[in-house]
């Protein structure tokens, strides 16, 4: 994770709501601000919706409305975070100026209507956002309530891709400096030897256009570097606005995870700190994971930001059913409404995000808008004021945080494992989409597996590969998806391994460089030395065929599905590497899929073949890697267990996503320390419900 890192300094676990001023009378406003004290919260977020009320025409500013809304909060005792408005342009700036519209590949420009309509290169959008970012910042750099900003809203939800006039210039000029101003240069990296795309001149590069058939990879790879680029960059320039502006007690921060943004980068360049926005619902709706409590894969999310910051913030944190419509016309994208959670789930997932390292939570929303495409959105409140369960279970753990906040501030989750990803392979998967989705659901499967043996894993980016010190504190580190490597890099994974970390690889491993051209030796390329391995064969298995891995020493079996490659210990390791496990079927049933190489104090495992809960959990007994808790419990595996550490001592969570009774068995005593009871002996959770032992 990133070195170094502010946070908030307020002494207290920040709880609140996000709250929108212009949507509601401000006679609504003061009894707003007062309920939320009253049920225990004590900061809300403002402001990133407004840009049509803050600037209603070009260079007239008008903040009297959040004037009186900041103030009317802060007299209740409430803390507020501002967002810039930049994701949401008003009418007048998108008539005025139709070349800040974004364009999909098609060459379809997205018109006024909806949000994230614009893109991240036109001049003209970057001077506008940058005057209402200044404006904002002037304005409230000294207000006492003001204690942070939120740059933009969830960058590239929605679309994460542009194909504006202006975005194919910058793409242009971004090639001339990647690779100095020359096209041999250029056209080496890209391979357009291939089907004669040779260029001779800068005018005839551009971004992806509609073509016959397949794009080259290599373009296709630095589309998605350009567009992380042009991302970054487009928040970057209102991190150094507020950077300049603002007092040094108030963060700048950004919430969400979305597609084409490498956000270790972000992270590095554009915020004090990363934030989230947790919806576990979103899990519990996918059709393509067969996991009986999916919303425990938002834990894999919480871990990827705890990987960028070790303290973060979630700035919207679902409180009730999540819901969109209005996309009848755009045929690609569906209307939706999400179960509502059930009792205990809000608390539950709002738990989560605390266990995972959040050191505040905001709920979304306040109030459920009557209108507009989240009107199916639904907030703490329904469209009236009437009770509901919601609010109690939110004004339960406004309580219990409160009286935990030793529990939560100055403590850090304790992860001895680690899952590595990194931005160009993440991005390599889309282009290679044969088997993208396979790499993606083995990531989850070891994050899972991992879940299960109540082994924390944090989710690491390659760029921590650098910090050698901050990686020997991890005994695990999965590298599911490495086709794109250097040489560099496999020296940093073997200094990890030498000094005694286990490395676990996925296949098809090492074996591009970072052009997306595949190096001219045989697989896993780059990493065939520090494996220990060649890959003598590989095949893709057809539709309908399947094989298994048998695990030596009784180990048992499990699939082996999608790709499997056939592995070879190389002549001068084969003293050093062990034989894990075998296919059983096809013409090479009884060859190596899995291999554990010896290197230094630590080991390599070579895995051939896609990663499944039962094949990672297999490995694991194959390591002798077991359940950290079980020399003091046996916990089901239904149970998540995450543990934050401080000065004063060890504290585990644990999460029942059940909706039945869970039962374990504590070996000694300990307190529970919500409800401040002594457990020991046999004992049972409820269902969604939350306890947290003292050890």
């Amino acid at each position: 994770m990133l070195k170094d890192q502010k946070k908030y300094e307020g002494g207290q676990f920040l709880l609140g709501v996000c709250y929108y001023p212009e949507h509601w009378d401000r006679v609504m406003w003061q009894k707003d601000f007062r309920r939320m004290v009253e049920m225990g919260f004590n900061v809300v977020r403002m402001g990133e919706t407004a840009w049509n009320v803050m600037e209603p025409e070009e260079g007239r500013y008008q903040f009297e409305m959040f004037d009186e809304a900041i103030e009317m909060a802060a007299a209740e005792g409430l803390k507020v975070i501002l967002g810039t408005p930049t994701y949401a342009p008003p009418a007048w700036l998108t008539t005025k100026y139709p070349e800040v519209l974004r364009v999909d590949f098609r060459g379809v420009r997205m018109e006024h209507g909806s949000r994230r309509h614009y893109n991240y290169t036109a001049p003209i959008y970057l001077r506008l956002c940058a005057g209402i970012v200044t404006m904002m910042a002037e304005r409230y750099k000294g207000h006492d309530a003001v204690i942070g900003w939120q740059i933009d809203n969830e960058l590239n939800c929605h679309s994460d891709v542009s194909f504006a006039e202006s975005d194919h210039k910058a793409f242009r000029q971004w090639c001339k400096e990647k690779y100095k101003d020359s096209l041999d240069v250029l056209n080496a990296a890209w391979g357009t030897a291939f089907w004669a795309q040779t260029y001779n001149a800068w005018e005839q590069i551009h971004l992806p256009r509609p073509t016959v058939t397949y794009h080259s990879p290599s373009q296709l790879l630095d589309f998605y570097l350009f567009t992380s680029d042009s991302t970054i960059r487009f928040a970057e320039l209102q991190y150094e606005i507020l950077k300049r502006l603002l007092p040094e007690e108030q963060f700048i921060t950004h919430n969400g995870l979305f597609g084409n943004i490498d956000n270790y980068e972000l992270t590095a360049r554009t915020v004090d700190f990363m934030s989230y926005d947790s919806y576990p619902a979103f899990q519990l709706m996918r059709t393509d994971l067969q996991y009986p409590h999916k919303d425990r894969l938002s834990g894999k999310q919480l871990s990827r930001v705890r990987g960028l910051s070790s303290k973060f913030t979630v700035l919207e944190q679902q409180a009730g059913p999540g819901g969109q419509i209005g996309n009848v016309l755009n045929n690609d994208r569906g209307d939706y409404l999400q179960a509502t959670p059930k009792p205990g789930q809000m608390r539950l997932w709002t738990w989560q995000s605390i266990a995972h390292g959040a050191d505040g939570v905001l709920y979304f929303r306040w109030r459920t808008c009557p209108y507009g495409a989240e009107s199916l959105w639904h907030g703490l409140n329904l469209y009236g004021d009437q009770p509901h369960w919601r609010l109690e279970e939110a004004k339960r753990v406004a309580k219990e945080t409160r009286m935990l906040e030793d529990v939560i501030i100055g403590t850090d989750v304790v992860a001895k494992a680690a899952i590595m990803y990194d931005y160009a392979n993440d991005s390599n998967v889309k282009i290679e989409r044969y088997i993208g989705f396979d790499y993606w659901n083995s990531e989850e499967q070891v994050y899972l597996a991992l879940s299960e043996r109540h082994l924390a894993a944090d989710m690491l980016s390659k760029q921590n590969l650098a910090e050698a010190q901050a990686l020997s504190q991890y005994e695990l580190l999965f590298y599911v998806n490495a086709q794109l490597l250097t040489t560099e890099d496999a020296e940093k994974l073997r200094i990890y391994v030498e000094q005694g970390g286990t490395l676990v690889l996925g296949p098809r491993s090492g074996y591009k460089d970072r052009h997306n051209q595949a190096y001219m030796e045989p697989f896993p390329g780059v990493l065939r030395e520090l494996a220990g391995v060649s890959v003598s064969d590989f095949t893709m298995l057809n539709p309908g065929e399947t094989n298994g891995l048998s695990f030596t020493n009784g180990g048992g079996q499990s699939p082996a599905h999608v790709f499997n490659e056939i592995l070879e210990p190389a002549a001068d390791a084969f003293g050093n590497v062990e034989i894990a496990a075998t296919y059983m079927d096809d013409y090479y049933a009884g060859q190596p899929a899995v291999t554990i190489r010896k290197l230094g104090k630590g080991k390599v495992v070579y895995f051939g073949t896609f990663f499944t809960r039962e094949s990672t959990s297999k490995l694991l007994d194959s390591l002798q890697i077991a359940d950290p808790l079980e020399q003091w419990a046996h916990i089901p595996e239904a149970i998540e267990v995450v543990s934050r550490q401080g000065a004063a001592g060890l504290y585990y969570m644990l999460l029942n996503y059940s909706s039945q009774p869970v039962a374990m068995h504590l070996k000694r005593e300990l307190t529970e320390r919500i409800s401040g009871h002594p457990l020991v002996g046999d004992i049972v959770i409820r269902p969604y419900d939350v306890w947290i032992l003292q050890a």
